[in-house]
């Protein structure tokens, strides 16, 4: 009986073959580098294959993005950046027997999110109005009157005073926001300390300032994703350096990112965005 029990298993070993596939990390968030790894292990098992590039699920922004894929024989290697949450496989493909077979390796990928974090504003519920309609009205309507009367009464009074004016005093210059906030960068690439998320933060605001004031729209309200989409549509910029941009400020600001960078590194990555959007 042992016998026949040794020969079936030997028998279905190949039959439940399956590639090696494994990834190297464990716990995987958004915005990691995944290393994944293929081998092939049956004779008729053969063109294994990958796309490098960007994957979608809509149309909105990359799931996944694919790079640096070197493949030796039955062998596939690559790298995977993941833009969102969730469970993914990677689309990577092969045939055995001529019949086409996909991976089966599930990647679980999580959010720095935690769910609890505060909004930027905290937003009042309006105040409740009580009593009569008709008794609120009036009373809006006399506040709102008092305040007209007493703001032209003070107009008044401020024009009919004499104004000395002083030949030898010069107001002082305000410097437009955009000269604030590039002053801003300047000064902090002297700081002895440079942490790159506070530098990327000072960047980001910058470019939003400036192509405001260019496009003659408000940018600053909008997340870099929005920003950089109108970049898309209103410039000539090239996709590639929005794209490169995008997964800069998705790296180092939306995680517990603390990494100091030197003050060379930082005027190196500060010159390159000036050269790519021209400022």
């Amino acid at each position: 009986m042992a016998k026949y029990l040794i020969i079936f298993f030997l028998t279905s070993i190949p039959i439940f073959a399956h590639p090696k596939e494994f990834i190297l990390e464990n716990d995987i968030y958004v915005g990691d580098t995944v290393h994944y790894q293929i081998e092939l292990t049956e004779e008729d098992e053969h063109n294994l294959e990958v796309i490098d590039g960007d994957f979608y699920e809509d149309d909105t922004m990359p799931s996944f993005k694919i790079f640096n894929t070197t493949k030796e024989n039955s062998k596939l290697k690559t790298s995977i950046i993941f833009y969102k949450p969730g469970n993914f496989r990677v689309p990577v493909s092969w045939t055995k027997n001529n019949d086409p077979k996909k991976s089966e390796l599930n990647i679980v990928v999580k959010s720095q999110l935690l769910g609890n974090e505060p909004d930027i504003e905290d937003i009042e519920p309006p105040i409740a109005f009580s009593g009569p309609y008709f008794f609120r009205l009036f009373i809006i309507l006399l506040i709102t009157g008092v305040n007209v009367y007493l703001l032209y009464a003070l107009y008044i009074y401020w024009k009919s005073k004499q104004t000395i004016v002083d030949a030898i005093w010069e107001k002082q210059p305000v410097f437009e926001e955009k000269t604030r906030r590039l002053h801003n960068i300047e000064t902090y690439l002297q700081s002895d300390q440079i942490l790159e998320k506070i530098f990327a933060f000072k960047i980001s605001e910058y470019l939003k300032e400036t192509y405001s004031q260019k496009l003659g729209q408000n940018l600053l309200g909008k997340t870099d994703s929005e920003f950089l989409a109108q970049l898309f549509d209103k410039t000539h910029i090239k996709d590639s350096i929005l794209r490169e941009l995008r997964i800069y400020f998705r790296k180092t600001k939306y995680d517990n990112n603390l990494t100091e960078i030197s003050k060379e590194k930082a005027l190196t990555i500060w010159e390159k965005i000036k050269q790519d959007f021209e400022l």
